[in-house]
């Protein structure tokens, strides 16, 4: 059975708040697929087949240490229920490439990793925060956007219905890795061939919540959650 353990909501990193988190030893004890983002918002992160990497605006790529610590993350122990093969798959068709989950899941949160020869990829790395509690949106201001033709690579990410957006992000949010272990971000755009598409229905989320008096210090506003696409 699939379960989500996500660490915080994304509507704080909205407020600025990311300096603490789940260590990436305990999301790994449980998980072995998600994306979040690391202290001070520098960066993006994806977990593949049981490994952490973080990717910097800078272009620059590492593995996380067990001690190092998630102030928003969602993860999954990926067990896929659903398997295809496709010649070719654009962003724009991923929900119909999913069927029958949608419509019959559109519900549920969906975990989906796409592991393919990437014709084009649109990603995005945001971050730092340049001073305590800068916002998402601020960051995003002055985001990188990279473009790649030709590379091979995976995508991994969720699926979470409108219905979450704050908790979550509403739609699909997707984080690259390719296969050299280069490149990767959060995604904007693709056309891929050659495609292995996986994906599994979510029953249970598991929510943590962060216990420090920053986290409490300003009202979380429902209201900010409709600009994550902009930022997220």
């Amino acid at each position: 059975m699939n379960h989500i353990h996500q660490y915080c909501v994304f509507s704080a990193l909205m407020q600025g708040f990311s300096s603490d988190g789940a260590t990436v030893s305990d999301i790994l004890s449980k998980c072995n697929h998600g994306l979040g983002t690391v202290c001070n918002m520098n960066g993006e992160i994806v977990i593949i087949d049981g490994e952490a990497y973080h990717f910097t605006p800078d272009d620059k790529l590492h593995k996380l240490a067990p001690t190092d610590r998630m102030p928003m993350i969602v993860a999954t122990d990926f067990q896929p229920t659903m398997t295809k093969s496709l010649d070719t798959l654009r962003m724009d068709a991923l929900k119909d490439a999913l069927h029958p989950y949608f419509p019959a899941k559109q519900n549920n949160f969906i975990a989906v990793r796409l592991d393919a020869s990437f014709k084009r990829i649109v990603y995005r790395i945001g971050g730092p925060q340049l001073r305590p509690k800068e916002s998402l949106l601020e960051l995003a201001k002055r985001q990188t956007v990279k473009s790649y033709e030709n590379i091979s690579g995976t995508l991994f990410g969720f699926y979470s219905p409108p219905y979450t957006n704050g908790l979550c992000v509403a739609g699909f949010h997707l984080h690259f890795l390719s296969d050299d272990r280069r490149a990767g971000g959060h995604i904007l755009d693709f056309e891929a061939e050659q495609v292995v598409l996986k994906a599994a229905v979510n029953t249970h989320l598991h929510l943590e919540f962060p216990q420090s008096e920053e986290f409490n210090e300003e009202l979380i506003l429902p209201e900010l959650a409709k600009d994550l696409h902009l930022a997220e």
